[in-house]
Protein backbone atom coordinates (compact mmCIF):
# COMPACT_ATOMS: atom_id res chain seq x y z
CA UNK A 1 0.00 0.00 0.00
CA UNK A 2 1.26 3.26 -0.87
CA UNK A 3 -0.12 6.57 1.24
CA UNK A 4 1.91 9.70 1.04
CA UNK A 5 5.73 9.35 0.61
CA UNK A 6 5.92 6.37 3.08
CA UNK A 7 4.92 3.19 1.34
CA UNK A 8 2.41 1.23 3.56
CA UNK A 9 1.97 -2.50 4.44
CA UNK A 10 4.13 -4.83 5.51
CA UNK A 11 6.46 -7.58 5.59
CA UNK A 12 8.67 -10.33 3.30
CA UNK A 13 7.04 -14.01 3.70
CA UNK A 14 10.44 -14.75 5.66
CA UNK A 15 11.50 -11.45 7.36
CA UNK A 16 7.83 -12.07 8.85
CA UNK A 17 9.16 -15.53 10.60
CA UNK A 18 12.25 -13.60 11.84
CA UNK A 19 10.49 -10.07 12.97
CA UNK A 20 7.97 -12.83 14.63
CA UNK A 21 10.80 -15.10 16.56
CA UNK A 22 13.23 -12.77 17.27
CA UNK A 23 16.64 -14.31 16.58
CA UNK A 24 15.85 -17.33 14.89
CA UNK A 25 16.50 -17.83 11.29
CA UNK A 26 14.14 -16.79 8.63
CA UNK A 27 11.60 -19.64 7.31
CA UNK A 28 11.52 -21.09 3.70
CA UNK A 29 14.71 -19.51 2.89
CA UNK A 30 16.42 -21.29 -0.18
CA UNK A 31 20.38 -21.68 -0.22
CA UNK A 32 22.03 -20.30 -3.33
CA UNK A 33 25.47 -20.84 -2.53
CA UNK A 34 28.26 -21.24 0.43
CA UNK A 35 31.75 -20.01 -1.03
CA UNK A 36 35.19 -21.25 0.96
CA UNK A 37 35.23 -18.43 3.07
CA UNK A 38 32.35 -19.01 4.88
CA UNK A 39 29.62 -16.75 3.34
CA UNK A 40 26.09 -18.19 2.43
CA UNK A 41 23.55 -16.79 0.07
CA UNK A 42 19.87 -17.69 0.36
CA UNK A 43 16.90 -16.04 -1.51
CA UNK A 44 13.28 -15.65 -0.19
CA UNK A 45 10.08 -13.66 -1.51
CA UNK A 46 6.50 -13.82 -2.59
CA UNK A 47 4.25 -13.39 -5.94
CA UNK A 48 1.25 -12.24 -5.92
CA UNK A 49 -2.53 -11.48 -7.04
CA UNK A 50 -5.84 -10.25 -5.86
CA UNK A 51 -8.60 -9.10 -7.48
CA UNK A 52 -10.91 -6.38 -5.17
CA UNK A 53 -14.05 -5.31 -6.11
CA UNK A 54 -15.88 -2.36 -4.01
CA UNK A 55 -19.64 -1.34 -3.83
CA UNK A 56 -20.87 1.45 -1.46
CA UNK A 57 -21.15 5.53 -1.64
CA UNK A 58 -18.88 7.66 -2.78
CA UNK A 59 -17.09 10.27 -0.35
CA UNK A 60 -19.15 12.99 1.10
CA UNK A 61 -19.69 16.12 -0.89
CA UNK A 62 -17.99 18.38 1.09
CA UNK A 63 -15.38 21.31 0.09
CA UNK A 64 -12.06 21.41 1.55
CA UNK A 65 -12.08 17.45 2.29
CA UNK A 66 -9.97 16.48 4.48
CA UNK A 67 -9.59 12.69 5.43
CA UNK A 68 -9.29 8.96 4.89
CA UNK A 69 -12.08 7.69 3.01
CA UNK A 70 -11.86 5.71 -0.15
CA UNK A 71 -11.78 7.64 -2.97
CA UNK A 72 -13.10 7.10 -6.91
CA UNK A 73 -15.37 7.95 -9.17
CA UNK A 74 -18.85 7.86 -8.07
CA UNK A 75 -21.96 8.07 -10.22
CA UNK A 76 -25.08 10.53 -10.32
CA UNK A 77 -26.28 9.30 -7.01
CA UNK A 78 -23.04 9.17 -5.37
CA UNK A 79 -22.79 5.54 -6.00
CA UNK A 80 -19.51 3.69 -6.00
CA UNK A 81 -18.78 0.68 -7.93
CA UNK A 82 -14.81 -0.35 -8.77
CA UNK A 83 -12.54 -3.16 -9.18
CA UNK A 84 -8.93 -3.20 -9.30
CA UNK A 85 -6.67 -5.87 -9.81
CA UNK A 86 -3.81 -5.78 -7.56
CA UNK A 87 -1.43 -6.51 -5.08
CA UNK A 88 -1.73 -7.99 -1.49
CA UNK A 89 -1.40 -6.87 2.04
CA UNK A 90 2.38 -8.04 1.56
CA UNK A 91 3.38 -7.68 -2.19
CA UNK A 92 5.26 -9.16 -4.76
CA UNK A 93 9.34 -9.54 -3.27
CA UNK A 94 12.31 -10.91 -4.23
CA UNK A 95 14.80 -10.88 -1.31
CA UNK A 96 18.45 -11.79 -0.75
CA UNK A 97 20.60 -12.34 2.68
CA UNK A 98 23.88 -12.79 2.60
CA UNK A 99 25.86 -14.04 6.28
CA UNK A 100 28.99 -14.78 7.61
CA UNK A 101 29.69 -16.69 10.79
CA UNK A 102 33.08 -14.67 12.01
CA UNK A 103 33.23 -16.29 15.39
CA UNK A 104 30.61 -18.21 17.56
CA UNK A 105 29.83 -15.04 18.96
CA UNK A 106 30.14 -13.01 16.13
CA UNK A 107 27.82 -13.04 12.61
CA UNK A 108 27.55 -10.58 9.73
CA UNK A 109 24.82 -10.59 7.31
CA UNK A 110 22.95 -7.83 4.57
CA UNK A 111 19.63 -7.92 3.09
CA UNK A 112 18.23 -6.42 0.08
CA UNK A 113 14.70 -6.88 -0.61
CA UNK A 114 12.75 -5.75 -3.50
CA UNK A 115 9.04 -4.85 -3.27
CA UNK A 116 7.37 -4.66 -6.44
CA UNK A 117 4.10 -4.05 -7.38
CA UNK A 118 1.57 -5.52 -10.25
CA UNK A 119 0.00 -1.84 -10.98
CA UNK A 120 -0.41 1.47 -10.12
CA UNK A 121 -2.62 3.85 -11.75
CA UNK A 122 -5.67 2.21 -14.48
CA UNK A 123 -3.49 3.86 -17.30
CA UNK A 124 -2.73 0.78 -20.04
CA UNK A 125 1.41 0.15 -20.38
CA UNK A 126 2.64 1.74 -17.07
CA UNK A 127 5.11 0.12 -15.64
CA UNK A 128 4.81 -0.62 -11.92
CA UNK A 129 7.50 0.25 -9.04
CA UNK A 130 10.24 -1.27 -7.56
CA UNK A 131 10.69 -0.10 -4.40
CA UNK A 132 14.16 -1.51 -1.91
CA UNK A 133 12.44 -1.28 1.52
CA UNK A 134 14.67 -3.74 3.02
CA UNK A 135 18.93 -2.37 2.61
CA UNK A 136 20.52 -2.76 5.57
CA UNK A 137 23.44 -4.89 7.49
CA UNK A 138 23.77 -6.60 10.60
CA UNK A 139 26.16 -7.18 13.17
CA UNK A 140 25.12 -9.79 16.44
CA UNK A 141 26.94 -11.09 18.75
CA UNK A 142 26.35 -12.15 22.54
CA UNK A 143 26.22 -9.01 23.39
CA UNK A 144 22.89 -8.50 20.89
CA UNK A 145 22.89 -6.81 17.49
CA UNK A 146 23.08 -3.79 15.38
CA UNK A 147 20.81 -2.91 12.40
CA UNK A 148 22.12 -0.09 9.81
CA UNK A 149 19.87 0.50 7.18
CA UNK A 150 16.42 0.44 5.86
CA UNK A 151 13.78 -2.05 7.70
CA UNK A 152 10.65 -2.01 9.32
CA UNK A 153 10.78 0.30 12.02
CA UNK A 154 10.30 -0.06 15.83
CA UNK A 155 6.68 2.22 16.42
CA UNK A 156 3.85 -0.20 15.45
CA UNK A 157 5.46 -2.95 14.50
CA UNK A 158 4.06 -5.42 17.00
CA UNK A 159 0.59 -4.80 15.87
CA UNK A 160 1.71 -5.39 11.90
CA UNK A 161 3.22 -8.43 12.83
CA UNK A 162 -0.07 -9.52 14.88
CA UNK A 163 -2.06 -8.55 11.74
CA UNK A 164 -0.13 -10.62 9.41
CA UNK A 165 0.30 -13.49 11.45
CA UNK A 166 -3.48 -13.85 12.28
CA UNK A 167 -5.18 -12.66 9.60
CA UNK A 168 -3.17 -10.93 6.30
CA UNK A 169 -0.22 -12.13 6.07
CA UNK A 170 -1.81 -13.87 2.38
CA UNK A 171 -4.70 -11.77 2.19
CA UNK A 172 -5.61 -7.90 1.98
CA UNK A 173 -7.43 -6.51 3.89
CA UNK A 174 -8.77 -2.73 3.76
CA UNK A 175 -7.42 -1.85 0.03
CA UNK A 176 -6.14 1.98 1.31
CA UNK A 177 -7.12 3.49 -2.07
CA UNK A 178 -9.34 2.08 -4.94
CA UNK A 179 -7.60 4.41 -7.56
CA UNK A 180 -3.85 3.85 -6.14
CA UNK A 181 -3.02 0.14 -6.41
CA UNK A 182 0.74 0.15 -6.35
CA UNK A 183 2.22 -1.41 -3.08
CA UNK A 184 0.68 -3.66 -0.75
CA UNK A 185 -2.67 -2.96 0.72
CA UNK A 186 -3.79 -1.47 4.44
CA UNK A 187 -4.78 -4.92 6.37
CA UNK A 188 -5.84 -3.49 9.39
CA UNK A 189 -3.92 0.12 9.37
CA UNK A 190 -5.84 2.85 8.81
CA UNK A 191 -8.43 0.97 12.11
CA UNK A 192 -6.47 0.88 14.65
CA UNK A 193 -3.17 -0.04 13.12
CA UNK A 194 -0.39 2.34 12.04
CA UNK A 195 2.35 1.49 10.02
CA UNK A 196 5.73 2.11 10.85
CA UNK A 197 7.10 1.86 7.47
CA UNK A 198 10.62 0.94 6.32
CA UNK A 199 12.58 3.51 7.40
CA UNK A 200 16.26 4.11 7.23
CA UNK A 201 18.05 4.43 10.91
CA UNK A 202 20.35 2.39 13.61
CA UNK A 203 18.85 0.11 15.89
CA UNK A 204 19.95 -1.77 18.93
CA UNK A 205 18.41 -4.68 20.07
CA UNK A 206 19.57 -6.60 23.35
CA UNK A 207 20.03 -10.69 23.24
CA UNK A 208 16.75 -12.40 24.10
CA UNK A 209 16.60 -12.93 27.61
CA UNK A 210 13.68 -15.27 29.45
CA UNK A 211 11.90 -14.07 26.43
CA UNK A 212 12.38 -10.31 26.90
CA UNK A 213 14.15 -8.11 24.34
CA UNK A 214 14.63 -4.57 24.20
CA UNK A 215 15.31 -2.67 20.88
CA UNK A 216 15.53 0.74 20.88
CA UNK A 217 16.58 3.02 17.35
CA UNK A 218 17.72 6.51 15.99
CA UNK A 219 15.65 7.07 12.79
CA UNK A 220 15.82 9.87 9.76
CA UNK A 221 13.25 12.33 10.37
CA UNK A 222 10.25 13.22 9.13
CA UNK A 223 8.30 16.38 8.41
CA UNK A 224 4.67 17.70 8.18
CA UNK A 225 5.48 20.71 5.22
CA UNK A 226 2.15 21.00 4.28
CA UNK A 227 1.71 22.10 8.34
CA UNK A 228 4.42 24.62 8.05
CA UNK A 229 6.42 21.72 10.47
CA UNK A 230 9.29 21.42 7.84
CA UNK A 231 12.58 21.19 10.23
CA UNK A 232 13.49 17.76 12.01
CA UNK A 233 16.56 19.00 14.10
CA UNK A 234 16.86 15.80 15.56
CA UNK A 235 16.38 12.24 14.93
CA UNK A 236 13.10 10.31 15.71
CA UNK A 237 13.60 7.74 18.66
CA UNK A 238 11.56 4.96 18.73
CA UNK A 239 12.01 1.74 20.75
CA UNK A 240 9.88 -1.23 21.55
CA UNK A 241 9.81 -4.08 24.54
CA UNK A 242 8.71 -7.89 23.99
CA UNK A 243 8.06 -10.82 25.80
CA UNK A 244 7.38 -14.06 23.45
CA UNK A 245 6.61 -17.66 25.74
CA UNK A 246 7.47 -20.38 23.51
CA UNK A 247 6.01 -18.64 20.22
CA UNK A 248 2.83 -19.37 21.91
CA UNK A 249 1.71 -16.11 23.86
CA UNK A 250 3.47 -13.03 22.85
CA UNK A 251 3.07 -9.27 24.72
CA UNK A 252 4.65 -5.70 23.07
CA UNK A 253 4.88 -1.99 23.53
CA UNK A 254 6.52 0.48 22.01
CA UNK A 255 6.71 4.08 21.18
CA UNK A 256 8.25 7.12 19.43
CA UNK A 257 9.12 10.70 19.64
CA UNK A 258 9.97 13.84 17.40
CA UNK A 259 10.66 17.36 17.60
CA UNK A 260 9.29 19.30 14.82
CA UNK A 261 10.08 22.90 14.08
CA UNK A 262 8.66 25.44 11.73
CA UNK A 263 8.59 29.35 10.89
CA UNK A 264 5.69 31.54 9.96
CA UNK A 265 4.42 34.81 9.19
CA UNK A 266 2.11 36.22 12.61
CA UNK A 267 0.61 39.24 13.23
CA UNK A 268 1.55 41.28 16.45
CA UNK A 269 -1.75 42.59 18.02
CA UNK A 270 -0.23 45.73 19.84
CA UNK A 271 1.83 47.05 16.48
CA UNK A 272 -0.28 45.91 13.76
CA UNK A 273 2.98 44.57 12.23
CA UNK A 274 4.12 40.89 11.04
CA UNK A 275 7.27 38.74 12.64
CA UNK A 276 8.56 35.64 12.03
CA UNK A 277 7.61 33.31 14.59
CA UNK A 278 9.12 29.48 15.60
CA UNK A 279 6.99 26.63 15.90
CA UNK A 280 8.19 24.22 17.81
CA UNK A 281 5.72 21.02 18.88
CA UNK A 282 6.64 17.14 19.62
CA UNK A 283 4.92 14.16 17.58
CA UNK A 284 4.92 10.86 19.79
CA UNK A 285 3.23 7.51 19.93
CA UNK A 286 2.74 4.74 22.49
CA UNK A 287 1.22 0.93 21.45
CA UNK A 288 0.76 -1.55 23.52
CA UNK A 289 -0.63 -5.04 22.43
CA UNK A 290 -0.56 -8.93 22.85
CA UNK A 291 -1.17 -12.33 20.83
CA UNK A 292 -1.84 -15.73 21.88
CA UNK A 293 -2.61 -19.45 20.78
CA UNK A 294 -4.68 -22.29 21.92
CA UNK A 295 -4.57 -24.82 20.35
CA UNK A 296 -6.21 -23.80 16.80
CA UNK A 297 -7.31 -20.76 17.84
CA UNK A 298 -5.55 -17.07 18.06
CA UNK A 299 -6.31 -14.21 19.10
CA UNK A 300 -4.53 -10.63 19.65
CA UNK A 301 -5.13 -7.23 19.40
CA UNK A 302 -3.45 -3.76 19.70
CA UNK A 303 -4.48 -0.63 20.76
CA UNK A 304 -2.40 3.01 20.43
CA UNK A 305 -2.52 6.59 21.30
CA UNK A 306 -0.38 9.73 19.89
CA UNK A 307 -0.32 13.00 18.17
CA UNK A 308 0.95 13.97 14.54
CA UNK A 309 -0.63 11.20 13.09
CA UNK A 310 -2.14 10.73 9.63
CA UNK A 311 -4.98 7.80 9.62
CA UNK A 312 -2.30 5.60 7.90
CA UNK A 313 0.93 6.25 9.84
CA UNK A 314 2.31 8.40 12.43
CA UNK A 315 4.75 12.19 10.70
CA UNK A 316 2.77 11.95 7.70
CA UNK A 317 2.60 14.73 4.84
CA UNK A 318 -1.07 14.62 5.32
CA UNK A 319 -3.52 17.14 6.33
CA UNK A 320 -5.06 15.62 9.39
CA UNK A 321 -2.16 15.34 10.93
CA UNK A 322 -1.81 18.82 11.78
CA UNK A 323 -3.12 21.91 9.97
CA UNK A 324 -1.95 24.86 8.14
CA UNK A 325 -0.77 26.48 11.36
CA UNK A 326 1.28 23.59 12.97
CA UNK A 327 -0.77 22.50 15.63
CA UNK A 328 -1.18 18.91 15.89
CA UNK A 329 -3.74 16.28 16.04
CA UNK A 330 -4.38 13.44 18.30
CA UNK A 331 -5.45 10.26 17.27
CA UNK A 332 -6.59 6.94 18.74
CA UNK A 333 -7.37 3.35 17.67
CA UNK A 334 -7.82 -0.26 18.23
CA UNK A 335 -8.39 -3.18 16.50
CA UNK A 336 -8.46 -7.08 17.14
CA UNK A 337 -8.58 -10.09 15.27
CA UNK A 338 -9.29 -13.88 16.11
CA UNK A 339 -8.69 -17.10 14.02
CA UNK A 340 -9.16 -20.04 13.76
CA UNK A 341 -7.01 -22.95 12.36
CA UNK A 342 -9.03 -25.92 10.28
CA UNK A 343 -5.37 -28.37 10.02
CA UNK A 344 -6.86 -31.19 8.19
CA UNK A 345 -8.16 -28.87 5.60
CA UNK A 346 -5.16 -26.59 5.70
CA UNK A 347 -7.45 -23.80 6.00
CA UNK A 348 -7.50 -20.47 8.13
CA UNK A 349 -10.27 -18.48 9.33
CA UNK A 350 -9.96 -15.26 10.51
CA UNK A 351 -12.11 -12.04 11.41
CA UNK A 352 -12.25 -9.10 13.79
CA UNK A 353 -12.80 -5.35 14.15
CA UNK A 354 -10.68 -2.23 14.02
CA UNK A 355 -11.34 1.61 14.58
CA UNK A 356 -9.33 4.45 14.54
CA UNK A 357 -10.79 8.01 16.36
CA UNK A 358 -9.15 11.47 15.66
CA UNK A 359 -9.71 14.49 18.00
CA UNK A 360 -10.30 18.23 16.49
CA UNK A 361 -7.16 20.71 17.95
CA UNK A 362 -8.37 24.06 19.11
CA UNK A 363 -8.50 26.03 15.52
CA UNK A 364 -11.11 23.39 13.94
CA UNK A 365 -14.58 24.58 14.24
CA UNK A 366 -17.34 22.78 15.34
CA UNK A 367 -20.94 22.51 12.89
CA UNK A 368 -22.06 26.15 13.76
CA UNK A 369 -19.04 28.86 13.83
CA UNK A 370 -18.19 30.76 16.81
CA UNK A 371 -20.91 34.14 14.72
CA UNK A 372 -23.66 31.49 14.37
CA UNK A 373 -22.75 30.82 11.00
CA UNK A 374 -23.03 27.06 8.97
CA UNK A 375 -19.47 25.61 9.13
CA UNK A 376 -17.36 22.76 8.15
CA UNK A 377 -14.69 21.52 10.50
CA UNK A 378 -13.91 19.15 7.95
CA UNK A 379 -11.91 16.76 10.24
CA UNK A 380 -12.00 12.67 9.56
CA UNK A 381 -13.87 11.56 13.50
CA UNK A 382 -13.90 7.79 13.12
CA UNK A 383 -13.30 4.72 10.93
CA UNK A 384 -14.45 1.68 11.96
CA UNK A 385 -13.79 -1.81 10.37
CA UNK A 386 -14.69 -4.90 10.19
CA UNK A 387 -12.85 -7.67 8.30
CA UNK A 388 -13.43 -11.53 7.57
CA UNK A 389 -11.68 -14.39 5.34
CA UNK A 390 -10.45 -17.68 4.36
CA UNK A 391 -7.59 -18.92 3.57
CA UNK A 392 -6.02 -22.12 1.99
CA UNK A 393 -2.51 -23.76 1.59
CA UNK A 394 -1.85 -26.28 -0.27
CA UNK A 395 1.92 -26.37 -0.57
CA UNK A 396 3.47 -23.21 -1.85
CA UNK A 397 0.38 -21.28 -2.60
CA UNK A 398 -2.04 -19.67 -0.76
CA UNK A 399 -5.56 -18.66 -1.62
CA UNK A 400 -7.44 -16.14 0.06
CA UNK A 401 -10.93 -14.77 -0.05
CA UNK A 402 -11.94 -11.53 2.15
CA UNK A 403 -14.35 -9.29 2.83
CA UNK A 404 -13.96 -5.84 4.43
CA UNK A 405 -16.55 -3.21 5.50
CA UNK A 406 -15.10 0.46 5.57
CA UNK A 407 -17.01 2.92 7.42
CA UNK A 408 -15.72 6.43 7.98
CA UNK A 409 -17.04 9.13 9.17
CA UNK A 410 -16.45 12.89 9.73
CA UNK A 411 -17.28 15.87 12.61
CA UNK A 412 -20.54 17.28 12.07
CA UNK A 413 -21.02 19.95 9.09
CA UNK A 414 -23.14 22.77 9.10
CA UNK A 415 -25.02 24.12 5.97
CA UNK A 416 -27.60 26.33 5.36
CA UNK A 417 -31.43 25.54 5.73
CA UNK A 418 -32.62 25.34 1.56
CA UNK A 419 -35.96 26.52 2.58
CA UNK A 420 -34.95 29.18 4.96
CA UNK A 421 -31.20 30.27 4.75
CA UNK A 422 -31.02 31.80 8.49
CA UNK A 423 -31.40 28.30 10.06
CA UNK A 424 -28.46 25.96 9.68
CA UNK A 425 -28.93 22.17 9.06
CA UNK A 426 -26.35 19.97 10.66
CA UNK A 427 -25.27 17.32 8.73
CA UNK A 428 -22.95 14.25 9.59
CA UNK A 429 -20.43 13.06 6.36
CA UNK A 430 -20.03 9.52 6.30
CA UNK A 431 -19.09 6.92 3.45
CA UNK A 432 -19.26 2.94 3.79
CA UNK A 433 -18.10 0.65 1.33
CA UNK A 434 -18.04 -3.08 1.24
CA UNK A 435 -14.92 -4.51 -0.27
CA UNK A 436 -14.35 -8.37 -1.72
CA UNK A 437 -11.22 -9.71 -2.26
CA UNK A 438 -9.72 -12.98 -3.85
CA UNK A 439 -6.64 -14.00 -4.61
CA UNK A 440 -3.55 -16.11 -4.16
CA UNK A 441 0.01 -15.78 -3.28
CA UNK A 442 3.15 -18.21 -3.86
CA UNK A 443 6.01 -18.05 -1.29
CA UNK A 444 9.04 -19.03 -0.91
Amino acid sequence: MTLGTKSTAALAGGVVATLLLGTKPAMGQIPLLKDPGGWQLTTDGRVNTFISVASGTGLPDQPDFIGAGTSDTQDATNGLHSTRVRGGFIPNILGFTLQKEISPNFKVSTRVALWMNIGGSRTKNISALVDPRELYGKVEGNWGSVLAGSALALFGRGGILLDAQIAHNYGLGYPCSIKDASGGACGMVAFGAPFPGFEPGLVYATPTVGGFQVSVGVYDPATIGNATLNRAPLPRIEGELKFDFKDRFRVFTSGFWQVLEGTVSALDPATGMTYLKNLHTDAWGGQAGAMATFGPVMLGGAAFQGAGFSPITYVDEHQIAADSTGVLRKSRGAFGLLALLINAANMKVAGGMGVLQIDKNQNDTGAIGPAGEAANPRVLRQNLGTTVGVYQTTGPVHFALEYFRAQHTWYDRGIPNAADPTLIDVVTPKQVVNFVNAGMTIAW
